[in-house]
């Protein structure tokens, strides 16, 4: 009978240290919010394990309430130990016989117990052996019950038990494995929450390094045919007659290292969040009209088919900017002309805009750097604007989805949240 009530305590504790992962180990990992929840958590199960107690004999229950009390202090400090232990010395009171006074008398045990650890142990190598001290508190305090369990059979039956012995080895030795499971899974969920930061944090870097390298590589290219010529015409060795073609070559050069500067800043500053509700079709006819005279320029036809009373709410600005990147792309796609077609429908609470050419067409392989810095198939590109179309959207909690093959083609559908 008394495993039972040992087993349904254990359940307990690890049904609360669950719960510490799920409400902070996978959320922000506040410290303020953690050591509240600790005490929290660690309140609430040392409460539950003394109200599904196991008792030999009247006044005296056992449980595995010191675990959480342990814990408390081993992951959330000695403030959240005292807080803990005023709850459990205070259900304990509350509940009445004559186990308060040793309760008592253990905490005061345990208490002197934490303040020499304290004293003697550093904090950095308290956390790295929890496991042992974890243990020996568990041990000192489960084999102080033990004795004053002892002497109190002692003192009414003249003599302990063969059968009372061999309950409080099992007793120690349940509370000891229970707590080394309990410190072995806390520390596999921290372990687990420190390798995601790190994941997090090589992956930032990693972006950051991969976009400063591509800006870099990419800036060099006009910076270097700029120097070059500025060279050539501080030592005189060209003809005044071929001066001023150089000199426009500059200043192209200047323009396009301009381009590349303000599509990185665009990727960087704050976004504008001021949005309306927009009619879809206005949207779209304006880029079009925008669009037509370059589109007139490579020999292509822009097509539309629009259904009536679409809207989302979005900025306008920003939404014109996300398909005229994406509507370039495509016209410039096509070397040889053609025909454009941009397809407004309505999708399940969404607006789908599918803007469709007849280019060149992209692989697989492609396709999935599309969205990345400075990836371009344009020999002149920066492919900086494809990403930011691509941040636009995500801002809406939209998506974009292509479907293109090489030699006939790309279609990009952007899917917005209708209203």
């Amino acid at each position: 009978m008394w495993i039972h009530t040992l087993l349904l305590n254990a359940f307990i504790i690890i049904l609360c240290i669950f719960c510490y992962q799920i409400f902070w180990l996978d959320k922000d990992g506040n410290k303020v919010r953690n050591k509240v929840l600790i005490s929290f958590l660690s309140s609430i199960s040392t409460v539950l394990c003394i109200t599904f107690p196991f008792s030999f004999h009247l006044g005296y229950i056992y449980d595995l309430r010191l675990i959480p009390i342990i814990l408390a202090f081993l992951y959330g400090g000695l403030r959240s130990f005292t807080f803990v232990t005023f709850v459990y010395l205070s259900y304990r009171f509350y509940l009445g016989g004559n186990g308060f006074f040793p309760s008592f008398i253990i905490m005061v045990i345990l208490f002197v117990s934490i303040i020499v650890i304290f004293y003697f142990v550093v904090p950095a190598e308290l956390e790295k052996r929890r496991k042992f001290f974890g243990t020996l508190l568990i041990l000192i305090s489960t084999s102080s019950f033990s004795v004053f369990a002892i002497i109190t059979e002692i003192k009414i039956d003249g003599t302990p038990g063969y059968v009372r012995m061999q309950f409080l080895c099992s007793y120690i030795v349940i509370n000891i494995l229970t707590g080394l499971l309990s410190i072995y899974l806390i520390e596999g969920m921290i372990e687990k929450y420190k390798m995601k930061e790190k994941i997090q944090r090589a992956e930032k870097f990693y972006v950051i390094s991969e976009l400063a390298a591509s800006f870099a590589h990419e800036i060099r290219n006009p910076l270097t045919t700029i120097s070059g010529f500025i060279q050539l015409v501080h030592k005189n060795e060209i003809s005044e007659t071929h001066k001023d073609e150089y000199l426009q070559v500059i200043l192209q050069e200047l323009e396009k290292a301009q381009l590349i500067i303000d599509d990185y800043l665009s990727l960087g500053k704050p976004q504008n969040n001021v949005k309306d509700s927009l009619d879809i079709r206005l949207i779209v006819n304006q880029v079009i009209n925008n669009i037509s005279p370059l589109a007139s320029l490579h020999n292509i036809e822009i097509k539309s088919s629009i259904n009536d009373s679409l809207s989302i709410n979005a900025n306008a600005d920003k939404i014109k900017q996300c398909l005229i990147n994406i509507i370039k792309n495509g016209i410039e796609a096509m070397a040889n002309g053609g025909m454009l077609r941009i397809n407004v429908k309505k999708g399940k609470n969404s607006i789908v805009i599918e803007i469709i050419d007849s280019g060149i067409g992209m692989s697989p392989e492609e396709v999935k750097r599309i969205a990345m810095p400075f990836y371009s198939l344009k020999e002149e590109g920066t492919g900086l604007g494809t990403m930011i179309a691509y941040g636009i959207i995500k801002e809406l909690n939209g998506d974009i989805e292509i479907k293109s093959e090489k030699g006939k083609g790309t279609c990009f559908s952007i899917i917005i949240p209708s209203l």
